[in-house]
């Protein structure tokens, strides 16, 4: 980037007419003046002698009047030298006014180009920032409706970028947006052009495709080449973007709709499973309207009592008695109706909610197992889904402990599920918390099993008391005999390691049969109960069963 002068514009005008330079100048013709008088002086009177010793001779008059003369010659050509040293002040004067006139432009200049720098590009990254690339998409689209040739607009978004910039700090963060602004120039035609609209926001606009198919090409190549693995400093990390992607004309005409929609785009990405792209779909924009309505009262409804707890019990496969509870949060919508959380927990992430959600989440568990002890009720463990930002909060496991004393319960009635997400970027904190937890009587189960990558480690290194086999190993058992593998293999696992393995997502009588034969401890799942609000889910407790 450019690098702006430390002058300011005050300074500029408060800069004197006649610098140092100018100064000395003005002594340097002073002094000429003076020796140039001087020398005229000497001459007039070396000539004064000559002519007085010529003309004593030839008598007193015309003595008189070669002084006469001669005085009038110095005086006319003191006159003279007067008259251009004037002169010479004068043109040196108008010569210095010049000078720093050409400075003062050339410096207005160079700031009015720092300026114009500074308001069309990044700071952090020298890319085209949002008001840059608007002028430049603007003319390339008006180029485009003449010759009708393809238009590509591409919104990448960072996946977990959030989380490092929480974890390893801002530093580190800025360092990671500075690596992933420069592989994109690397990666894109010098054609297209390649902007930071904000935050881990970037735009991508490709200007010479030959077919709109190419752009899928280039959104891989974008996603395999950020995906590489980035050093920064001590830190070696991996960041993957989703991207949505839309074509001019048939996704928007103007710039707006095209940036509108290819942002839709783009958080459908992130709904698929991040780290991935999509293209444009119209069907997106009603999702999007719901989403937006949805974001807009999300705090109020926290603070009004709009969320509920629903119950889905966990199933022993020997004898079919319920074993525990998982409470799962619903948004009783006043307008909406029954919004599920997927549709609410990414913004709560974002906006840094999570913690506040979940903390409620705690609360009115504790409160529900309270009331149903307060009636007698035979009451069997509740598990709570933890947030990665839940678990590294240092004040987490105190907050437990309090809820757990002041509404009187014992603490082995609460369970913690966790996800491979809590610990994979901050590993030590979350063991900690685990740790203390696991000594206050908590349970610990590890939630969607196999889905990661260091489930291993995890197993071995955390304080884990149940592993839950991801639904979408458990969907299609019977015909994937992958699947079937790898369920199988955990439950021998999970049972080596002296651990409860409960399989989630079991629909079908065929899952159950299959899951019990291979030796699975437990089952949740719409095949024996769909996750009910605590009044419906009573009468199973006092059977401690669920009827078929």
């Amino acid at each position: 980037m450019t690098k702006t002068t430390s002058t300011e514009p005050h300074q500029i005008l408060a800069t004197p007419a006649q610098p140092a330079a100018s100064a000395a100048g003005r002594r340097l013709f002073n002094e000429w003046s003076l020796a140039s008088l001087g020398l005229v002086v000497f001459c007039g009177m070396q000539i004064l002698g000559v002519w007085e010793l010529h003309l004593a001779e030839q008598g007193e008059v015309r003595a008189g009047l070669a002084r006469a003369l001669t005085l009038l010659l110095l005086a006319g050509t003191a006159i003279l030298v007067a008259l251009v040293d004037r002169w010479r002040r004068r043109h040196f004067d108008q010569c210095a006014v010049l000078l720093q006139a050409t400075r003062m432009n050339t410096q207005l200049r160079e700031e009015k180009g720092a300026a114009y720098q500074l308001a069309s590009y990044d700071h952090l990254t020298g890319l085209p920032n949002r008001m840059l690339f608007s002028e430049l998409a603007n003319s390339h689209l008006s180029r485009t409706r003449r010759s009708h040739a393809p238009f590509v607009m591409m919104f990448l978004d960072l996946d977990r970028f959030k989380l490092i910039n929480d974890t390893l700090g801002h530093r580190i963060g800025d360092l990671l947006l500075q690596g992933v602004g420069q592989r994109l120039s690397n990666t894109v035609r010098e054609a297209d052009i390649v902007a930071r609209l904000g935050g881990d926001e970037f735009v991508v606009l490709l200007t010479e495709l030959e077919s709109f198919d190419d752009a899928g090409r280039v959104a891989n190549k974008l996603i395999e080449e950020i995906g590489l693995p980035m050093q920064i400093e001590e830190h070696e990390l991996e960041m993957r973007p989703s991207i949505g992607i839309a074509v001019h004309p048939r996704d928007g005409l103007d710039l707006d709709a095209l940036m509108r929609n290819a942002d839709s785009a783009m958080y459908e990405a992130k709904r698929a499973g991040r780290g991935c792209f999509r293209f444009y779909d119209p069907t997106l924009n009603s999702r999007s309207v719901l989403q937006a309505d949805l974001s807009s009262r999300f705090r109020r409804a926290i603070m009004g009592g709009e969320f509920i707890l629903h119950y889905q019990p966990r199933i022993s496969l020997n004898g079919y008695r319920i074993t525990s509870l998982e409470a799962l949060i619903r948004w009783q919508h006043p307008e909406r109706g029954l919004v599920f959380p997927g549709e609410f927990i990414d913004y709560a992430e974002q906006e840094g909610l999570v913690v506040e959600l979940g903390n409620w989440v705690l609360r009115e568990t504790c409160r529900q197992i309270a009331a149903w002890l307060a009636e007698g009720i035979k009451v069997v463990p509740v598990a709570i889904n933890v947030s990665p930002k839940q678990l590294r909060d240092q004040t987490f496991v105190n907050y437990i402990r309090e809820v757990v004393s002041d509404y009187g319960i014992p603490a082995n009635l609460l369970e913690i599920e966790i996800t491979e997400r809590c610990v994979v970027e901050d590993f030590e904190r979350p063991r900690q918390a685990l740790e203390a937890l696991s000594g206050l009587g908590l349970k610990i189960a590890l939630d969607d099993y196999g889905t990661g990558f260091s489930s291993l480690s995890f197993l071995k290194r955390l304080p884990i008391n149940v592993i839950k086999i991801d639904r979408s190993f458990i969907s299609d058992i019977r015909n994937q005999s992958n699947d079937a593998a790898i369920v199988a293999s955990t439950i021998a696992l999970g049972h080596n390691l002296g651990l409860t393995v409960i399989a989630e997502g079991v629909e079908t009588r065929e899952q159950l049969i299959y899951l019990r034969a291979a030796g699975c401890d437990e089952v949740q799942g719409y095949y024996f109960q769909k996750p009910v609000a605590a009044a419906e889910i009573v009468e199973a407790l006092k059977a401690g069963e669920v009827v078929r």
